[in-house]
């Protein structure tokens, strides 16, 4: 029969995409790791994984098994989290997940998870990058535990829980002209711009506001584009221009005095154009019923948030 040690094991290779990275994060070496995917392989006469140069690919075989393995080896971590909660020992690993666009959440997220763990410091969490919509559907078939999405989620059987409202301001050098002021979105004509990538949440919603005043990012002067928003703030940091970034990143930057936000007020009329530079971070996670109940992490955790961001709007 299959042991869960290996099952693990087997997971890991998987997830760290090698022996080595997998040794090293389940504080083994790597050949035991190998001794192990291999006793496996020979017990039922099959190959998990096949070299491809400095690469390692998993092969049908091992495609097979990997659905099965996360699902069993998460259960086997709920049946363990069930007694321990039972025990006053609360435990477990927790998967989050964010969205490109809702990195700007971990700013204030995991602060909260900061003071949750000072409570229940047996409670792990691992945390991944990755599309908004895969999020949701990961977490509607229980493969992660958490997600955070940019705005509210249309997902049937997801609960969500606002964490924070992002606002979009302008990054400037310290000691420019805008520091501290605001500026209308038409001021940025002809000035040397920091863009984010095709994609971005914070690029889209630059490209609605300078479209109500009747103008593209083709009217500023782009010197650089950036592939996420501390690529942004290091680069006007360092002199190259200014750019739109999330008010939670740039916040990180200006109090260690190396920038200065200035923010751009828009007029009624772009507003009622469709431009807007605020946006909700939302956290969500799978519906409890009867046949799904949450696991005793998940739920204090959960709790926990949910008390937490109320005292937060109480004492605001």
């Amino acid at each position: 029969m299959i042991s869960m040690y290996q099952l693990q094991i087997f997971l890991s290779v998987v997830e760290q995409g090698s022996f080595s990275a997998a040794a090293e994060e389940l504080h083994l070496t790597q050949p035991a790791v190998s001794m192990q995917v291999r006793t496996l392989e020979e017990r039922y006469g099959v190959k998990l994984f096949s070299r491809i140069g400095q690469r390692i690919e998993l092969t049908e075989a091992g495609r097979s098994l990997l659905e099965p393995a996360r699902k069993l080896l998460s259960q086997a971590y709920l049946v363990e989290e069930h007694f321990s909660a039972g025990l006053g020992d609360l435990r477990g690993r927790l998967n989050i997940s964010y969205g490109r666009n809702s990195a700007a959440a971990l700013y204030s997220f995991l602060k909260l998870l900061t003071s949750f763990r000072e409570r229940y410091d047996k409670v792990q969490f691992s945390f991944h990058e990755m599309n908004e919509e895969t999020i949701q559907n990961m977490v509607l078939e229980r493969e992660i535990n958490f997600g955070i999405i940019t705005g509210v989620t249309r997902q049937r059987g997801l609960d969500s829980l606002m964490l924070t409202k992002d606002q979009v301001v302008l990054a400037v050098p310290i000691g420019h002209k805008w520091e501290g002021k605001q500026i209308k979105i038409t001021d940025l004509k002809g000035v040397p711009f920091i863009l984010r990538s095709t994609g971005s949440e914070t690029r889209r919603m630059g490209e609605l506001a300078l479209r109500s005043a009747g103008m593209t990012y083709s009217d500023l002067q782009v010197v650089a584009e950036m592939d996420s928003g501390e690529g942004v703030a290091l680069a006007v940091e360092n002199g190259l221009g200014v750019g739109l970034i999330s008010e939670s990143v740039v916040t990180r930057f200006a109090v260690g005095g190396s920038l200065a936000i200035a923010r751009i007020e828009l007029s009624v009329q772009e507003q009622a154009a469709g431009a807007a530079l605020c946006r909700e971070l939302t956290l969500v996670k799978l519906a409890a019923n009867l046949d799904r109940q949450p696991s005793p992490a998940q739920d204090r955790l959960w709790e926990y948030l949910r008390t937490q961001l109320v005292e937060e709007k109480i004492q605001k």
